[in-house]
């Protein structure tokens, strides 16, 4: 494995996102992100994943598709990421499984709101907005998003319903599974996690591997290659997440 560069992750993330027009203003990106999330212990390492891949026409039905095969695995420093949840006392965005953070760290550090699938078993929408200052409102541009959740409650309207519940503290490296080409297929994140809930300081820590397709990557041929590389995974300890997300686990019971 080599160690990945900056410009490298900032070209791969720029290509997997498209601009986003508020008001005649562009005010960040958006993308479909498709990913699978495991559970792994402490000890669990992530195993050689080259060689992982489906041939031409592996998709659904035996319909044509390209072949993806991992050639090499590039690995990205150790990062550590800060990410600040929003939501209502009553978790109104988690129970429509919308989350929205404030993330500082890593290559896409900004404002991040994550749409439930538009069809069953499809891909989350995650729309991006850059930071600003450290006790900036939540975006307008993510509000209006959200504004039917927050339409109704006890605890307020709009963005006044809307407080952190969540302090999560992430400590990643992301693996880069390239083909042939140097083209990015898929960013296995090795994450380990320390969640604050607000309400009343419970910390909950955990370990997780996600793994996401790359730019270009998806449709039967992209849910193919995750199934191949899960037989990689769970052959290395990794099981199925219990949860839906970092958010729910860490505000659960």
């Amino acid at each position: 494995m080599t160690a990945r560069s900056a410009s490298t992750r900032a070209r791969s993330a720029s290509t997997r996102a498209r601009p986003i027009d508020y008001n005649g203003v562009m005010t960040g990106t958006e993308q479909i992100e498709i990913e699978r999330k495991y559970d792994v212990d402490d000890e669990a390492a992530v195993p050689d994943l080259v060689g992982v891949g489906v041939g031409a026409g592996a998709g659904a039905g035996g319909g044509a598709g390209r072949a993806l095969e991992v050639a090499r695995v590039v690995l990205d420093p150790a990062a550590s990421l800060s990410a600040t949840y929003h939501d209502t006392p009553d978790h109104r965005l988690l129970g429509a499984r919308v989350t929205l953070r404030r993330r500082t760290g890593g290559h896409d550090a900004g404002w991040h709101l994550k749409l439930p699938p538009e069809v069953a078993g499809g891909g989350r929408r995650e729309v991006h907005h850059p930071l600003g200052a450290d006790d900036e409102p939540v975006p307008a541009a993510l509000l209006d998003r959200v504004a039917a959740l927050l339409a109704t409650g006890g605890d307020g309207d709009g963005a006044s319903a809307l407080r952190p519940v969540l302090l999560l503290e992430t400590r990643r490296t992301a693996h880069h599974l390239l083909d042939g080409e140097g083209h990015e297929l898929v960013e296995v994140a090795d994450d380990g996690v320390r969640a604050t809930r607000v309400a009343d300081g419970r910390v909950r820590t955990w370990r997780e591997w996600e793994a996401e397709l790359g730019p270009g990557v998806d449709g039967p041929e992209g849910d193919a290659l995750l199934d191949t590389l899960a037989s990689r995974l769970r052959a290395a300890g990794a099981r199925p997440s219990a949860h839906r997300s970092k958010l729910a686990l860490g505000l659960g019971d």
